[in-house]
């Protein structure tokens, strides 16, 4: 009977269309992929890179927060659907006074902060990736969902910082480092976390699937 179960789910998994129905699992899963957002919002990874040269060692150091791979993981491991109710969730309980799960806290003023246009971009990188992953599961058809995903999170959320910054009467320069540090300087090490987070969540999602699929 197992073996039975193992092979319809293996079978289900490989259609590129196939659709997760609502379950036990599917809503451990939502729940448990929410909390993981909220952790990585609050988790900074730090990058050390020491460059010599012939005279001076260069070092850099750049601290980086992993929401958009984690939001990427989310797209590819619950799919469009429930990706979204996922990321939908995460949204509403941090506009929620009761729950400062925003980076800078929470509660209906946070849509006046710079950085929300971001976390409303989640919503678009997730059905950009998620559309893009069904059509197959090759791993260049992984990057262009990570691509689709990560660069529209960046403009959605660059235009939102940016209609704040004006709105506020803030000047050229402050709007451009701030774009700077907020997208440019971190748009590369997204792509890169993100096509890792995707690898994972596609390997876990063939494991778990074959289950609760």
């Amino acid at each position: 009977m197992m073996n039975k179960r193992i092979k319809e789910g293996i079978k289900k998994y490989h259609k590129p269309n196939v659709k997760i129905k609502f379950c036990l699992g599917t809503t451990a899963l939502v729940l448990g992929c929410l909390m993981l957002l909220i952790i990585a919002t609050f988790t900074q990874i730090k990058i050390n890179f020491n460059i010599p040269s012939d005279s001076l060692s260069t070092y850099l150091k750049f601290e980086y927060i992993p929401q958009i791979p984690v939001v990427l993981f989310i797209s590819a491991l619950l799919g469009e659907f429930w990706g979204l109710i996922t990321i939908l969730l995460y949204i509403i309980l941090g506009l929620t006074p009761m729950f400062p799960i925003f980076a800078l806290g929470g509660g209906l003023s946070y849509i006046f902060q710079y950085n929300f246009g971001y976390i409303f971009g989640y919503i678009f990188g997730v059905i950009l990736s998620s559309k893009t992953f069904k059509n197959n599961n090759s791993v260049l058809n992984m990057f262009l969902a990570v691509l689709y995903g990560v660069l529209a999170i960046h403009a959605i959320g660059i235009v939102y910082m940016s209609i704040i910054a004006i709105l506020r009467h803030d000047g050229a320069n402050f709007i451009s480092n701030l774009i700077y540090y907020q997208s440019l300087s971190k748009i590369l090490y997204d792509i890169v976390f993100s096509f890792i987070a995707v690898i994972s969540a596609k390997c876990i999602r063939k494991i778990l699937w074959v289950f609760i699929g």
